[in-house]
């Protein structure tokens, strides 16, 4: 019998620290995020919680510590292998749904693959099975005037998703909408969760945060609470 393969953790975050002049937007931080979790990061405006997103997200570097992503030293890799790892592994989505004015939904979608070499038709394609995936069947080619907040959400999300990356991280995903169209978006969050993508929510919400399986609190630059870690014996 062969031994079994072990995943490494999508994230893994040991002793990172960001510091911007004298501010310390993040203090020794240590997490570990397994394939197919998905938790809350959850802290006031001003925690850290969005710097700790870009750093996972490979947007930035930390000033201390190390950072793995799905198995990838981030401080081993050059420029250009950062950008190939972020384009095929990391999805973002943010609470602005950043599509353009006049541009149909399929192709906001496709245009998320528009540096893959690949030809149009594929990307379309793709675009499709991705908006069908999020329930958009019926809205393919309507425009981001045509949709509701909670449908141009999921335009996002579909196009996050559309290489299927192995980590998926939302930045308050709920907060330009209303509670029915967040309650929607979420509803597709935990979907895709249990599909098998790893999925990391960044919010202020506290109700959001107590819905997940799992949630880490950021306060001051550092991680005060993670409910995936258990407290040291009289702690």
């Amino acid at each position: 019998m062969k031994p079994s393969v072990v995943s490494p953790p999508v994230v893994e975050l040991a002793g990172v620290s960001k510091t911007y002049g004298e501010l310390a937007a993040l203090s020794e931080a240590d997490l570990v995020v397994q394939r197919g979790e998905m938790l809350a990061i959850v802290g006031p405006s001003g925690s850290g919680k969005s710097t700790m997103l870009n750093i996972m997200g490979t947007l930035a570097r930390p000033t201390a510590g190390t950072v793995h992503i799905d198995g990838h030293a981030v401080d081993d890799l050059s420029d250009r292998e950062l950008s190939a790892l972020r384009a095929g592994t990391i999805g973002f989505v943010f609470q602005s749904f950043h599509l353009a004015a006049g541009v149909p939904a399929l192709d906001a979608v496709a245009d998320g693959m528009l540096y893959s070499g690949r030809p149009l038709r594929v990307r379309r394609r793709q675009a499709r099975r991705a908006l069908h995936r999020v329930g958009l069947a019926h809205r393919l080619y309507n425009e981001p005037h045509q949709l509701s907040g909670g449908e141009r959400q999921r335009v996002a999300i579909a196009r996050a998703v559309l290489g299927d990356p192995a980590l998926l991280l939302a930045d308050e995903p709920t907060g330009a909408l209303d509670s029915r169209s967040g309650a929607v978006v979420m509803e597709l969050l935990h979907d895709l969760r249990r599909a098998g993508t790893t999925v990391v929510v960044i919010t202020h919400d506290r109700d959001i945060a107590a819905s997940l399986p799992r949630e880490v609190h950021i306060k001051d630059g550092r991680i005060a609470h993670d409910s995936g870690v258990l407290e040291p014996a009289g702690a």
